[in-house]
Order: C-alpha cells, then structure tokens, then sequence
C-alpha cells in the first residue's frame, strides 16, 4: 500500500505518469474504495454532515471516472483509461488527506477570524498542487503539453464546483 501511494506522490510531483501504474481494473477498484471510504469518513468532520452521502461519493468518485472517460474518448485514448482514472482518483486521495482537515479547521475556527488565514493560505496552496498534479496527469494521458493539461484540469475542478453547489448546496 506505501508502494501506491508513492506512486500517486510521485505522479503528484511529476517524476512518473499515470503510463507506470498498471492498467488493473482490480486496482481501479480498490483504488475507488478508498476514495469512496475516504469521503464517508470526511463526511464526520466539522461540520459534520452525512445529508446527501450518497451524491458526495458520486461526486468524488463518480465524477472523476466519467469525466476521464468522456475526455479520453473524444481524444481517441479509451485504452488509457484504468491508468488515468486511478492516476486521478489517486492523486484525488492524497489531496482529499491534505485538504479536508484543513477545510475542517478553517470551519471550527470561522473563515471570518484572522486566525484561519494562514489556513486560507494553505487551502489555495494545496489546490494549485492538486490542479498541477492533474494537469501532469492529463498531459500524459493525452499526451499533449502543458497548456492542455492545464485547460484540461481547470475545465474538471470548475465542472466538479459547479455541480457541488447544484447538489449539495448546503455545504
């Protein structure tokens, strides 16, 4: 399990690709497990909040494979699916482990007090490492440059806002 997620962190700091990762659909899943038991746990953070579990784990779990589908379809790499959406949901994990508590803290301490702003700072921190680690991931998959793999994760983490705040808008 260290070996895995070494190879997410890696994927997240650009020294592999999602090509180095086995094409397993068992990884796949267990991978999606963990994403999947990852949020339900999140779901018991401050402010707790277990209404509408059902479409969060859509969201981070779901969404992330549907998404890769599609674009790997209309770019004609279907084969490089498993990789990519483990790659994906992998690297989601690692953030998930960084972001959620952070997110957590900064709701107990209120994002209107002075004290939550280094947290603010951290939270933009870590969600410009996770739309980088995306766009490393795109990029391969795609195997495009930079820009694309850029436009390519901006275009997801914006969809995935925007459906959050159309499901779960009490959140």
């Amino acid at each position: 399990m260290l070996r895995l997620a070494k190879a997410f962190w890696d994927i997240s700091i650009w020294k592999r690709t999602p090509a180095q990762l086995p094409a397993s659909l068992f990884l796949l899943g267990l991978v999606a497990g963990i994403a999947a038991l990852l949020e339900l746990l999140s779901a018991f953070l401050p402010p707790a909040s277990t209404s509408r579990l059902f479409a969060r784990l859509v969201l981070s779990v779901g969404l992330p494979l549907g998404f890769a589908w599609a674009v790997l379809v209309l770019a004609s790499r279907r084969q490089r699916f498993l990789q990519t959406g483990i790659a994906l949901l992998g690297v989601g994990v690692l953030a998930e482990l960084i972001l959620y508590p952070i997110g957590s803290l900064i709701q107990v301490i209120g994002s209107d007090r002075l004290a939550s702003v280094p947290l603010g700072v951290l939270m933009l921190i870590g969600l410009i490492w996770y739309v980088l680690a995306c766009t490393n991931i795109w990029r391969s998959a795609l195997d495009s440059g930079i820009a694309l793999g850029v436009v390519v994760s901006v275009a997801y983490l914006l969809l995935s806002i925007l459906l959050e705040q159309q499901l779960l808008p009490d959140t």
